[in-house]
C-alpha cells in the first residue's frame, strides 16, 4: 500500500499542482514515519479523543469549586471507576 502511495505522490509531484508541492515533499521527506502509520495497527486517536473530551469537560466546568470536582466529572465522563480494596479476612 505505501509503496503504490509514494508511487503516486512521485508522479504528482513531477506533474501536479504547484500548490500541493509542499504537502508532496513533506510526504516524501517524512517517508518512514508515513510508511509507519500506515504499516502499523497502532493509534492515538483514542487519546486524542480523551485529551479533547477534557477539554471540552475544562471548558464548560468554570462552575466547578476545585480540581476534585473537576476530576471526578472527567472520570464520570470517562467511565472510569475507581478500584476498591479487597478486604481479605484470615483465620489464623
Amino acid at each position: 500500500i505505501s509503496d503504490h502511495f509514494f508511487d503516486l505522490i512521485e508522479q504528482e509531484i513531477a506533474i501536479g499542482n504547484p500548490i500541493f508541492q509542499t504537502v508532496l515533499k513533506t510526504f516524501l521527506k517524512d517517508k518512514d514515519k508515513v510508511v509507519n502509520a500506515m504499516d502499523l495497527p497502532y493509534s492515538n486517536a483514542k487519546l486524542e479523543a480523551t485529551n479533547n473530551l477534557i477539554k471540552v469537560i475544562k471548558r464548560n466546568a468554570f462552575g466547578f469549586r476545585n480540581f476534585e470536582n473537576f476530576k471526578k466529572r472527567v472520570l464520570i465522563a470517562l467511565n472510569i471507576k475507581k478500584e476498591r480494596a479487597k478486604f481479605v479476612l484470615s483465620r489464623c
